[in-house]
């Protein structure tokens, strides 16, 4: 059974007394910022809860700006959401500055010196990030998660949506146009959504009796245009080959479209293509495509009003907030001939 960490464990692995780190983390005395580096780090490491106290004073307060993090911007699913806490943000008299950032190992310390450097009250996170990672910018900055959010815990609240569920919906649809040979195109599993989307897509097979083809199971290292319609073109260019094909993604839909094109197939005359998020590609591509709505302008703006409830009343209880979707039908979808 494990047990709490302890001062004397920080003030060894920082290289201090106790009585120093005694002092840094009961705001008694002035503690010079290399070495209150130091013990941050080793308390990150440990994983030691800091008092409210040291929370509540070595958070900036006076600052009316909000962070909104993305991971990147050639995704065009962001930019609703950000209008939405951007929208929110003015209406409470905040500002907003947007970040992008991938938020692990490699970026966690450029990340944190922004957080330290820049006078922000608080922070809207769009990022997948491990447990260790969102520990540390838990004892940081007020935060709050939307879209992406870390599962189990209940200490941060967030918006975003039930993914397994809009899966499920998306699935069925599918299996209603009489299409059984279900191909499932997505991104790597640190992402909550790939990974819930996935269950959906596994269990509606298994409820339909549907057995499993793995090869059917396009799981890229990352949401890449370039990779999506590579890995569709080789899988349909295969004598037995999916009829359906859905990606987790709008921008991933219309790569497989153009993927099952290069490969001698017309959509949705010979294999049909569904999508995810409902952004502007959708309807551009030809044919358009059939998605799942998002609310993604109202994920932000939801969001934000979380932040600020947090900011304005401390003691709040964190709230997680699942908004609903809508399927959209197009014409990348039509019902098997018999």
């Amino acid at each position: 059974m494990s047990t709490k960490p302890t001062i004397s464990q920080i003030a060894d692995m920082s290289g201090v007394s106790i009585a120093t780190v005694s002092r840094f983390i009961n705001n008694t005395a002035a503690v010079k910022g290399s070495t209150a580096k130091k013990i941050m780090e080793a308390i990150h490491s440990l994983d030691y809860p800091l008092p409210e106290s040291f929370i509540a004073s070595n958070t900036k307060k006076d600052g009316k700006v909000i962070l909104i993090n993305i991971p990147s911007v050639s995704n065009p699913f962001y930019n609703d959401v950000i209008k939405g806490a951007q929208d929110a943000a003015l209406r409470h008299d905040y500002y907003t500055l947007v970040n992008v950032q991938h938020l692990n190992s490699s970026t966690e310390s450029t990340f944190f010196n922004l957080l330290n450097n820049i006078n922000l009250c608080g922070a809207i996170i769009l990022n997948a990030m491990d447990q260790g990672y969102f520990n540390s910018l838990y004892h940081t900055i007020p935060f709050v998660q939307c879209c992406e959010y870390t599962e189990n815990q209940n200490l941060v609240s967030y918006t975003s949506i039930d993914d397994v569920a809009a899966a499920k919906t998306m699935m069925e649809y599918i299996l209603s146009t009489g299409h059984t040979k279900i191909a499932f195109l997505c991104g790597p599993d640190r992402y909550k959504y790939a990974r819930q989307r996935k269950a959906g897509y596994l269990q509606t097979l298994e409820a339909a009796h549907i057995p499993l083809n793995k090869d059917w199971i396009i799981q890229l290292p990352e949401l890449d245009f370039d990779m999506a319609l590579s890995s569709t073109h080789q899988l349909m260019s295969q004598k037995e080959h999916p009829t359906a094909v859905f990606a987790v993604s709008d921008v991933l839909a219309a790569a497989a479209i153009r993927g099952c094109r290069l490969a001698g197939l017309s959509v949705p005359a010979d294999i049909i293509v569904t999508g995810f998020d409902n952004v502007n590609i959708s309807q551009a591509t030809s044919p358009p495509i059939t998605t799942i709505n998002q609310p993604k302008y109202q994920m932000g703006y939801m969001a934000c009003e979380l932040l600020i409830e947090k900011l304005n009343t401390p003691g709040a209880k964190p709230r997680q907030v699942l908004l609903n979707t809508e399927l959209i039908i197009r014409e990348s979808t039509q019902r098997q001939r018999t």
